[in-house]
């Protein structure tokens, strides 16, 4: 009598019926899963821009860091600093780039680029107008601050042990272009990366 009752009940009500068919389930999950999908693909594209962002930003503090050293480096027997001098030091940081993949040799833009906040050890953050023109992407900014000084500029190493314990910073300022469209529509085209080291010159 239960089977006879419930099939009446679902001739008069077909609409139930069908709801309740695998078809409309199949058809749900679909779309559960095309909207989920569209969601993780914008969070891997993000993971994607982010990572190769970590991956330049590591990349350029290296390049900074062997620039630093190379050019703090004290020659015993001849007691003065060989490589202290802009050409030289950026000889040492374009070979260190030229193993990141995707990024172009520096530019030499100056000695001590200005500091959004002001402090006298030109560390970030840096004016806009210090990184490259809109437009340059992966293609650093390089800076070598000789004691703090905007205005020492070393063209030719010194001849002596002269300036010993005084401070060098080498500084890398860039715009990474982003790979993805979503990121661009998100943030914008690039992002700032900032990589500086100082280092003591050695000597005695």
């Amino acid at each position: 009598m239960r089977s006879t009752r419930g099939e009446a009940e679902a001739a008069r009500n077909p609409v139930r019926r069908r709801r309740a068919g695998p078809g409309r389930q199949a058809g749900q999950a679909a779309v559960e899963f095309g909207i989920s999908s569209v969601l993780l693909l914008f969070i891997l594209l993000g993971l994607i821009d982010f990572s190769r962002v970590f991956y330049f930003d590591t990349g350029l503090h290296g390049a900074a860091r062997e620039g630093a050293r190379h050019g703090a480096w004290f020659d015993e027997p001849t007691r003065h600093n060989p490589y202290l001098y802009d050409s030289e030091i950026k000889t040492a940081v374009d070979q260190t780039l030229a193993g990141i993949s995707g990024v172009a040799p520096s530019v030499l833009a100056g000695n001590c680029p200005e500091t959004a906040d002001g402090n006298p050890y030109h560390n970030p953050p840096f004016v806009s107008s210090a990184y490259p023109a809109v437009g340059v992407y992966n293609q650093p900014n390089l800076f070598i601050c000789y004691d703090n000084d905007p205005d020492l500029d070393l063209a030719t190493a010194p001849t002596d042990n002269s300036r010993k314990l005084q401070d060098l910073n080498v500084i890398l300022l860039m715009n990474y272009g982003l790979a993805t469209g979503f990121m661009q529509s998100q943030i914008g085209r690039s992002i700032q990366v900032a990589a500086y080291a100082h280092i003591i010159i050695q000597g005695r």
